[in-house]
């Protein structure tokens, strides 16, 4: 951020237009091949000016690369004819620089994680606590390498029904493959409660690793990472290609929940938000999506770069859930917990529409929607690939603000048993709770297999209603009261 500061202080905020003539005579093809990319600030005099500018970025397909809001600066990545646009449009700013597409690879730290370095320290904490984790793959990548997760549990087997007396929650990295930081913070997840488990070093970890069965992707997007460490640094969406040119879908844009459905996306495959042929039409959407439907998470974390936001669900333009008092005080429970890379303030809480602009066929959505998570997306840092000296400083803030997270989320469980009367066994059912309203196409609440149902509630009064699947109904009152809670009901 000084560069930003210098060159202001050097040259003012120039107009786009002044800055062209130095590199026009660059031919660019709107193909991907031998194209020059162009790095633009754009500089904003107030907030509405700025959310003005995303909204029109946005509209005509920019690659927002991500904002620094208190600075009122927006990054695009763009070509020569996107330049002309920002030209005739009369946005001001300045070229940061500029990169040749697939020719020059530079700027990345050799010691950030690659796929191949995520499986084998995935594989190597399997080794060392094998008492305590299980390697899943969850799908194969277009180009054919495995994507992985990791369960960290006391109760490693998703078929022991000690583990189907546990909540569950899904961290998440790397959709997009540029945002390199993002599987640090995730594999920092496994590797920090692990550490703390086996040291005994701090009680609440431990506590934690006891109480949840915790699931791990620190890579989602595994050849669009290659891509990025060997032909374009900067690339963002997975491997999808055609006649052996390679366009990529936007694999956030890609669940089934409202996919292509508000605005929140792009029809063109040469956009960085395309959102692919079909809903769920990209290996690496179907394998966290059949995750999800594997462990039914009662939380989520999804993590992105960059911007430093704490977002919240829904993402489509005035959308919000019947959790939103719930979903939003979260955010900013986050967001208060996580200080800018800069020093200067904290994160930014609230939904994408709010701070952005609209999204559809996003992971955050689908897991509040499918399995009513409590799901938050965080965007964290100020640039894609910071250098490796802000990855411990990263680490360690993300470190107390996810522990936040679950703290939250144990103090604030209900945790309630279906149980037959008939047969004095445990049964699966639908939930429904009263003061609940779903009104956005969410799918209804269940039990997992064992009748076990987890459910993260701000506090108050709920009436819980269990239906199952030959229709027969019960019904409990519970008081949430910033404790957690567990309950029996019987279904007569």
């Amino acid at each position: 951020m000084k560069v930003f500061k210098r060159f202001i202080l050097l040259a003012g905020v120039l107009a786009v237009a002044g800055l062209t003539s130095a590199v026009s005579t660059v031919r660019t093809n709107r193909d991907g091949k031998k194209m020059y990319r162009f790095i633009i600030q754009i500089q904003s005099q107030v907030p509405s000016q700025m959310l003005d500018n995303l909204r029109w970025l946005k509209n005509n397909e920019y690659d927002i690369a991500g904002y620094v809001w208190d600075r009122g600066q927006i990054e695009v990545i763009t070509d020569d004819a996107g330049l002309q646009k920002l030209k005739a449009k009369n946005i001001k700013g300045f070229i940061k620089g500029q990169k040749q597409v697939g020719v020059e690879v530079s700027g990345i730290d050799s010691r950030y994680l690659t796929s191949q370095k995520v499986e084998q320290k995935l594989r190597q904490l399997a080794a060392q606590y094998n008492q305590l984790t299980r390697i899943e793959q969850i799908g194969t990548s277009l180009q054919g390498r495995p994507i992985l997760a990791m369960l960290i549990s006391t109760t490693p087997n998703p078929q022991d029904p000690k583990y189907l007396e546990k909540p569950s929650i899904i961290f998440d990295g790397m959709h997009h493959a540029r945002e390199i930081m993002t599987s640090e913070i995730v594999m920092d997840v496994a590797e920090s409660i692990l550490t703390a488990k086996a040291q005994k070093a701090s009680p609440k970890v431990t506590a934690m690793l006891d109480q949840w069965n915790i699931w791990v992707v620190p890579m989602l997007n595994v050849d669009g990472n290659n891509i990025v460490w060997t032909q374009d640094s900067y690339w963002r969406k997975n491997a999808r290609a055609e006649s052996g040119s390679a366009f990529g879908v936007d694999l956030n844009r890609n669940y089934s929940y409202r996919w292509s459905n508000c605005g929140g996306s792009s029809n063109s495959k040469g956009a960085q938000d395309y959102h692919g042929a079909s809903a769920s039409s990209e290996p690496e959407t179907k394998a966290l999506s059949s995750l999800g439907q594997m462990v039914r998470p009662v939380a989520s974390l999804s993590y992105h770069s960059y911007s430093e936001l704490v977002l919240f669900p829904y993402s489509c333009e005035g959308a919000v859930t019947g959790e939103n008092e719930l979903v939003a005080g979260v955010a900013t429970m986050m967001a208060k917990a996580l200080p800018s890379d800069s020093g200067s303030g904290n994160y930014r809480a609230g939904t994408p529409w709010q701070l952005l602009y609209p999204v559809d066929g996003d992971s955050m959505s689908y897991m509040f929607s499918e399995f009513g998570s409590l799901a938050l997306t965080m965007e964290v840092n100020q640039e894609f690939q910071p250098d490796y000296s802000l990855r411990e400083p990263t680490l360690i803030k993300h470190r107390a603000a996810w522990a936040k997270f679950l703290q939250f989320s144990t103090a604030n469980l209900l945790k309630l048993t279906v149980l037959d009367a008939r047969t004095g066994k445990s049964v699966a059912a639908q939930i429904k709770i009263a003061t609940i309203q779903q009104k956005q196409g969410e799918k209804p609440f269940q039990t997992n297999a064992a009748g076990n149902f987890f459910k993260v509630l701000k506090t108050g009064a709920y009436n819980v209603q269990a239906v199952t699947a030959d229709g027969r109904t019960a019904n409990i009152s519970v008081e949430m009261s910033g404790t957690p809670k567990v309950v029996q009901l019987q279904i007569p």
